[in-house]
């Protein structure tokens, strides 16, 4: 695995959205969650973007630390409507039965994030689905399988009309002080310590029909789910870039290079760069700060580890880079996420 699917803009800035809309429950103001994160950066009216998955991570952490919620990804999970989802979820809505619902979610999860992978499956009368990072970077906090998880849990209650599925969550992570308290809210329960992260229930499930069941409806849904996806497979100018940059953090290729494999002249690159906003030093920069920042916060690393793969061969350099990115020091900020890990 590598960090290259971590730089891709590939889940929709609704999600973003949806996510600083529910911390206002914790009187955390939009502005305030927003500030130092890639929705800074976007035009409010803009629809139509996608983060990379580095981004969200990093709006994630953000919203666990000012909202001293660490079941976050619980609510987030229970709060995302089907609808948020766009064609996707109104395909799967008006699936004709959960098994096709799942299928038409497997077969177009990579248009909702592209540093996650969604596999579905039977094991003797057990059906799973199973999400896998596409990523060697672990998040810090659980909540991505969490509220994945939750989600479809929640999400397929709601399409069968049942009150309450009958399944279990696992996680890869250890269980946290939080879910004795938050139990409750979940439809489903979760258990935590486990090899992989999966959403368990009996195979038999898989033949209930919806609710409400639409051929017509799904088919069209599920057609604009394909030209989706067939959008994103083209990877437009920006994103090629910033995969290219994300390869090899330790060596990043210059702009001639880049402009090579691009199959272009560097001045072209820069033109059609510039033509949509965006400078080649300003996404260096940019994928440098954010993967500098994730990697502190999951906290495997040292600074001066962090600093030789993000290509500095002088830690201090390094030091000097991300206080002028943030305000504070490597050391500064990873203490920072440690105090909102310690939240109780």
């Amino acid at each position: 695995m590598s960090t290259h699917a971590l730089h891709h803009p590939s889940i929709p800035v609704t999600y973003a959205r949806h996510l600083v809309e529910l911390c206002k429950r914790w009187h955390v103001a939009p502005e305030e969650l927003m500030a130092e994160t890639a929705l800074a950066r976007l035009d409010p009216a803009t629809n139509d973007t996608r983060l990379s998955p580095l981004e969200f991570n990093l709006l994630v952490g953000r919203a666990l630390r000012l909202t001293g919620e660490p079941a976050l990804g619980y609510h987030f999970g229970l709060q995302t409507k089907l609808s948020a989802h766009g064609f996707l979820g109104y395909a799967v809505m008006t699936s004709a039965t959960l098994a096709e619902a799942i299928s038409l979610t497997e077969k177009f999860f990579s248009t909702r994030s592209g540093a996650l992978n969604m596999r579905f499956f039977t094991e003797g009368g057990t059906a799973v689905v199973q999400i896998d990072s596409q990523v060697d970077i672990k998040a810090p906090f659980a909540f991505p399988f969490e509220s994945l998880l939750i989600g479809l849990a929640h999400a397929g209650a709601y399409i069968t009309g049942v009150s309450s599925i009958e399944a279990e969550i696992w996680i890869d992570f250890p269980e946290p002080p939080y879910y004795a308290a938050a139990a409750h809210l979940l439809p489903c329960p979760i258990r935590y310590g486990k090899p992989v992260n999966q959403l368990r229930f009996p195979a038999e499930l898989l033949e209930q029909p919806l609710l409400l069941a639409d051929a017509t409806a799904s088919q069209l849904a599920a057609e604009q789910c394909e030209r989706e996806l067939e959008a994103l497979s083209s990877k437009p100018l920006v994103s090629r870039v910033r995969a290219l940059l994300g390869e090899d953090m330790s060596a990043m290729p210059d702009l001639e290079t880049v402009a090579r494999r691009c199959c272009m002249s560097a001045r072209s690159l820069k033109r059609k760069l510039a033509e949509q906003g965006v400078g080649f030093s300003e996404l260096v920069a940019e994928l440098r700060r954010d993967e500098a920042m994730l990697l502190l916060a999951e906290g495997r690393l040292s600074v001066e580890q962090i600093a030789e793969r993000l290509g500095y061969r002088d830690p201090a350099n390094f030091t000097r880079a991300f206080k002028a990115w943030t305000g504070r020091t490597p050391r500064q900020f990873r203490e920072e996420q440690r105090a909102s890990r310690s939240i109780p």
